[in-house]
């Protein structure tokens, strides 16, 4: 089966999800566990799949030149895409319950080439451990840029960092959660502001990141990689906003993590929820009414 991911410009997991929608189709009608992956590297995610990642069970082939797809996901079309590939392997209204489940247990058939096997291995990670996720770069804004910085629905104020980082620790002792914690984060200031007012209350595990602080993804493929499979082996996550990559890491594992979304956590930021709910949602109408407008002047 052919999966171009080449205008996938949202993240690496969104190419997780993607192909966990062809994997499904894959068991579901008994086809040859074989994948054929096309991939371009961008500005939101400059690393590939295929480099990185394996399927147990399946065989994957890297290819060289974009193949003739006929269903092309973007960060626009999910739900039209996703209909395109249903149909076209007809599955039906009775089978959507079987493929959303299969989807989510094929994150289970990931793993991280050997040289990221060896690279968590030296982490040395306990038994039991809570695992840490700063996410700022494209998700984080300030007062002063919100009006034109959010575009997701789950942002974060610079503020709110500081304000998870000064106040975690304490929150792991309320919670009564155990007290090794993995931190990682797409930020080298926040990762090292993290780790020096945590580390005298809990013991700290970590990656030996390396970052590209001029780059707009500050981390790389092999510490992004490491990075979300030491999460996923974790017993709770706390992450600013929560998003694609807490989730794969809780599709990732094979048993329950209990999730924490620091944006919703706290009852005295709950207006700005809605703030950026609001602005971003404001947003989207404006967009579909200017592509509405183009279509009919153009016509």
């Amino acid at each position: 089966m052919y999966i171009d991911l080449s205008k996938l410009s949202d993240g690496f997991s969104s190419k997780l999800r993607v192909i966990s929608f062809f994997m499904a189709i894959i068991i579901i009608k008994r086809l040859k566990k074989k994948l054929y992956i096309y991939e371009k590297k961008n500005n939101e995610s400059p690393f590939l799949f295929t480099d990185l990642c394996s399927i147990k069970n399946f065989k994957i082939f890297k290819l060289k030149n974009k193949p003739n797809s006929e269903i092309i996901f973007n960060p626009y079309n999910y739900s039209k895409s996703l209909y395109l590939l249903k149909k076209k392997y007809h599955i039906n209204n009775h089978q959507n319950k079987k493929f959303d489940l299969i989807s989510d247990i094929s994150y289970q058939y990931y793993i991280p080439k050997k040289i990221i096997q060896k690279k968590i291995k030296k982490i040395k990670l306990p038994s039991n451990y809570v695992g840490i996720h700063i996410r700022a770069t494209d998700r984080e804004i300030s007062l002063k840029n919100f009006l034109k910085r959010i575009q997701f629905s789950e942002m974060i104020f610079n503020f709110q960092i500081n304000n998870m980082i000064k106040n975690v620790s304490d929150f792991l002792i309320s919670k009564k959660l155990v007290k090794s914690v993995f931190i990682c984060s797409d930020d080298s200031l926040y990762k090292k502001k993290a780790i020096n007012l945590i580390s005298p209350k809990v013991s700290i595990y970590q990656n030996k990141t390396k970052f590209q602080k001029n780059q707009f993804r500050q981390t790389n493929g092999l510490d992004f990689i490491t990075e979300l499979f030491c999460l996923s082996k974790s017993q709770v996550i706390i992450s600013t906003v929560g998003g694609a990559v807490t989730k794969s890491a809780y599709l990732i594992s094979k048993k329950k993590i209990k999730i924490y979304k620091w944006i919703n956590l706290l009852s005295i930021f709950y207006f700005l929820r809605i703030l950026v709910l609001l602005i971003f949602y404001l947003k989207k109408i404006k967009n579909f009414l200017l592509i509405k407008l183009n279509i009919k002047n153009s016509a």
